[in-house]
């Protein structure tokens, strides 16, 4: 567990830190489209911040492993062959790898800027202090021993993390979620659209309560419980290829995944209380 803690830290803190840059590029966008009279009403803001928490998150999140990555690993050696130690040195570690970072999509994507907050000095400013945040809480993580429970919790956040996506298309573009199934949503009766969005949305909605309510309790029933309804999708859909002769599709693939992603989370709970009480 001393060595798996410190990948998953990494992974942790770079999810950490995703979580405050992500609404700093979503403001400034927002305040640039509001400066520009558009019309940006209270549930625009919302969608906005809600998406790009989610969907801009998932690809900075790997640009943020990776100098991490590197980052930490200097730090480390720094801290091994000299005096300079302790938490403050990752957490500038943290701090000097997003500006790195900020600085190399611009330079080597033809000064494009992926980020709102990175058009401005104070929006520069503040994804360093999240890096900072970021590096800081690494050390947090990796400076006291851990147990098996801390990679549980932090598959289970990610795992949430992925559903929240689907969850939040629902909620806020259902016509883009029910494309994504076969379905062309204007097409459809009233009572059927009623149906889909409410059954969907709430198909979603529970799984991700399931997810974290696990991560908080580590109790494996409520990962059992999201995997059921994944697993019970996945069975399900072959039902309606095989015995119904629906037409095919590999979504079930995703969905055993899914389905077997919180089971395994839950087996392990199960296995180490197990062996603990031996």
């Amino acid at each position: 567990m001393n060595i798996a803690k410190y990948p998953f830290a990494i992974l942790s803190a770079a999810l950490f830190t995703v979580m405050f840059m992500t609404p700093i590029s979503s403001i400034s966008n927002l305040i640039w489209l509001t400066s520009a009279d558009m019309p940006v009403g209270f549930i625009t803001w919302i969608e906005v911040i809600l998406f790009d928490f989610q969907r801009l998150g998932i690809a900075l999140y790997g640009v943020v492993i990776i100098g991490f990555g590197i980052a930490f690993s200097v730090a480390g050696l720094i801290s091994r062959y000299s005096s300079y130690s302790g938490k403050y040195l990752f957490a500038v570690a943290g701090a000097v790898a997003i500006g790195m970072a900020l600085f190399l999509m611009v330079e080597l994507l033809f000064l494009t800027y992926l980020l709102g907050g990175d058009r401005s000095i104070i929006g520069k400013i503040l994804h360093c202090v999240a890096g900072f945040l970021g590096g800081y809480f690494f050390y947090s993580l990796v400076s006291v021993e851990r147990s098996y429970t801390f990679i549980i919790r932090f598959l289970g956040v990610l795992y949430a993390y992925l559903i929240l996506g689907s969850l939040l298309e629902w909620i806020f573009t259902p016509v883009n979620a029910a494309a994504n199934f076969g379905f062309v949503l204007n097409d459809l009766s009233s009572a059927a659209q009623n149906a889909l969005l409410r059954d969907f949305t709430s198909f979603f909605l529970a799984i991700f309560l399931f997810a974290i309510i696990g991560v908080v309790t580590l109790n494996p029933a409520w990962f059992f419980s999201a995997s059921i309804i994944f697993i019970g999708a996945a069975i399900f859909n072959l039902v309606a290829i095989y015995i119904h002769g629906t037409e095919y599709n590999q979504i079930f693939i995703t969905e055993f995944i899914l389905g077997g992603w919180p089971a395994i989370l839950g087996l392990i709970i199960i296995l180490k209380k197990d062996k603990t009480k031996k």
